[in-house]
C-alpha cells in the first residue's frame, strides 16, 4: 500500500507571515518566499530564504519586493524555478495595504520580479496583464514549461456575488517580456459555481493539471474541489471535473506517471492539512493514502453567511500548502499557520513510498 512518512519538520519564520512557496535550484539549494506583516490578511512585502541542505535549516535571505508605503500597496509573492533560462520568478498579488476591506473589495493586480543570479537580486515588479477590470485572487506561482512559455494563473473577483468567476492563465513565450494571450482555465456557464485558491502543475507532454477550491453560488456553500486539463501547454482547457475531495485549498504535486501526492487544508470538523496519494485519468481521480500533514487541533464547522470570507480567516489558523519534489526523492512541503501566537511558515520533509 502506498504509504508517506513525515521525516522533519520545523520553523522558517515568525513575522506573521504567510502563503510560503519554495524551488529548487540545480545546485540543491531551496529559495522560499512568503509574505510578512498582516498573516493571511497581507499587508507588508515578500521576503525569501535560502537553505542548503534540503529544508532542514533557512536563512533569511533577503527581500523579493518591499511594500509600498507611498502608494499603499502590499504583495504576496511565491517562486518558482525556470531551468530553460536559469531565472527565478516571485510572482503572486500587489494589493492594497488596508486590511478593513473584505475579500475581492481590496484593489488586487498580478505582478511577478525575476531573479538571474539565483535570488541575490530581484528586478522591479512588473504587471500581468489579464484584461479583466476587477480585483484578481493570485494563488500559485508562474509556471514554466519550457521553450520560454509560462502560465501565470489568477481568479476573477468581478463582484461580492461573482467572486471567483474565471480561473485564468496569461500565457507568455518569451520568458515574460510580453503575455499577448489569456485562456479561461474554469467556469460555469451555468453560474452556478465559483472557482478559488487556483494551483498548476505540468505533467509532461505538454498537459498542464489545474485544481481549484469550488462552492455553489449564491451561499458559497463548499463543493468537492474540481480540476481542468490543457493537452496544449496551457492555450485550452478541457471540462471543469471534480476531484471527489472537498478540500478547500489544494495543491497537486506530480509524481510522474498518472500520479499526484496531493495537499489539502481540510477546515470542517478535525481541522488539518491532509496529504494523499491519488491516481488520476481525464476525468477521475482515485485516492490510494490519506494521513495529517498537519494537526491543527480545532474545531469548525462554517455556517452560511454573507460574510464568510472574513468569517473563515478568523477561524482557521493554517493554510496554503505546497510543496517540491526534491532531487533526492523526498518532498519538500511548505504552508503557514498559527503557533503559539504567531503566524508563521512551517515546513516539512515527507518520503514517499509508493511500490
Amino acid at each position: 500500500m502506498p504509504t508517506i512518512a513525515i521525516r522533519e519538520t520545523g520553523r522558517l519564520d515568525e513575522r506573521e507571515s504567510a502563503f510560503p512557496q519554495a524551488a529548487q535550484l540545480p545546485n540543491g539549494d531551496l529559495i522560499c518566499s512568503f509574505s510578512v506583516g498582516g498573516a493571511a490578511h497581507v499587508s507588508g512585502g515578500s521576503d525569501w530564504a535560502r537553505s542548503t541542505d534540503g529544508g532542514r535549516t533557512w536563512h533569511l535571505a533577503g527581500t523579493v519586493l518591499p511594500m509600498d508605503p507611498e502608494h499603499g500597496w502590499a504583495n504576496a509573492l511565491k517562486t518558482s524555478y525556470d531551468s530553460d533560462s536559469n531565472t527565478l520568478y516571485a510572482y503572486g498579488s500587489r494589493i492594497t495595504s488596508d486590511t478593513e476591506n473584505a475579500f475581492g473589495e481590496r484593489a488586487t493586480t498580478a505582478i511577478y520580479c525575476r531573479s538571474e543570479d539565483e535570488g541575490h537580486t530581484w528586478s522591479p515588479a512588473v504587471e500581468v496583464p489579464f484584461g479583466a477590470d476587477c480585483p484578481l485572487e493570485v494563488s500559485h506561482g508562474i509556471l514554466p514549461l519550457g521553450n520560454g512559455r509560462l502560465l501565470a494563473p489568477a481568479a476573477t473577483l468581478p463582484a461580492s456575488d461573482r467572486l471567483g468567476e474565471q480561473v485564468l492563465v496569461a500565457i507568455s513565450d518569451d520568458g515574460g517580456q510580453s503575455w499577448p494571450q489569456t485562456s479561461v482555465v474554469l467556469e460555469d456557464r451555468q453560474q452556478q459555481r465559483v472557482f478559488f485558491e487556483q494551483k498548476l502543475a505540468h505533467l509532461g507532454d505538454g498537459r498542464v493539471l489545474a485544481t481549484a477550491w469550488t462552492a455553489a453560488r449564491p451561499d458559497y456553500i463548499d463543493e468537492p474541489n474540481s480540476f481542468a486539463i490543457s493537452n496544449d501547454r496551457g492555450t485550452s482547457w478541457g471540462p471543469v471535473q471534480s476531484t471527489g475531495i472537498q478540500g478547500q485549498t489544494m495543491t497537486p504535486i506530480p509524481l510522474g506517471d498518472d500520479r499526484l501526492l496531493v495537499l489539502y487544508n481540510r477546515r470542517y470538523g478535525d481541522q488539518a492539512i491532509v496529504m494523499c496519494l491519488v491516481t488520476m485519468t481525464d476525468d477521475s481521480w482515485t485516492v490510494h493514502y490519506e494521513g495529517i500533514l498537519y494537526d491543527a487541533q480545532t474545531q469548525h464547522q462554517r455556517q452560511a453567511s454573507e460574510n464568510w470570507q472574513t468569517e473563515e480567516l478568523a477561524a482557521f489558523q493554517f493554510g496554503f500548502p505546497t510543496a517540491v519534489v526534491l532531487a533526492d526523492g523526498n518532498v519538500l512541503a511548505t504552508h503557514w499557520s498559527v503557533e503559539d501566537g504567531r503566524c508563521g511558515i512551517r515546513w516539512t520533509r515527507l518520503s514517499i513510498d509508493w511500490n
